[in-house]
């Protein structure tokens, strides 16, 4: 019998032992994840990065679908600067229909842009505080009479296009 009270000692001991064992592992890891918080922590620039863009989402979200314009125009809504520059920052997408456009007067464009099927190279959109607007741009590559061409074009980005997932480049004046 007392073979079997000292078992159940050693029992309830050993598992004191682990409960204690973990409670400390625990503490240890928050005290551990709070010293590299204050060293790493959220940077007050990348939180006032991430509120601007916050802000941003919810004024789009507000928007019409369709066109959006920079312009006086009889279609689509007329963004105000502000929801012009919203806008842009939020926007990644190079529409065919604005490549396009944009091609209109380059002859030499349109041939590559076609003659490689229609593909971008590589696209941006960004905006510019020193001028307060919004540029896109794209590069296409393609072969033309036997000649590789690289064509690189970009202009102002006067209009979108806002679908249900998001708002792409709809119009590029680069003349």
């Amino acid at each position: 019998m007392e073979v079997e009270i000292a078992q159940k000692q050693n029992q309830k001991s050993d598992a004191l032992k682990q409960i204690s064992g973990l409670v400390f592992l625990t503490v240890a890891i928050i005290f551990i994840f709070n010293v590299i918080d204050l060293f790493f922590g959220l940077d007050e620039n990348l939180a006032k990065k991430n509120a601007v863009v916050e802000e941003n989402e919810k004024m789009i979200s507000t928007l019409p679908k369709g066109r959006l314009n920079f312009f006086e125009s009889q279609e689509g809504h007329k963004l105000s600067k502000k929801e012009y520059e919203a806008v842009c920052k939020n926007t990644k997408i190079v529409t065919q229909r604005a490549v396009m456009g944009a091609n209109i007067t380059n002859k030499l464009a349109q041939q590559v842009y076609m003659n490689n099927g229609n593909l971008v190279v590589e696209s941006f959109v960004k905006w510019e505080n020193d001028a307060e607007a919004c540029y896109a741009g794209y590069t296409l590559n393609g072969v033309v009479d036997g000649k590789e061409h690289s064509i690189k074009i970009s202009g102002q980005a006067k209009g979108f296009l806002k679908t249900s997932i998001d708002t792409r480049v709809y119009f590029i004046k680069n003349y």
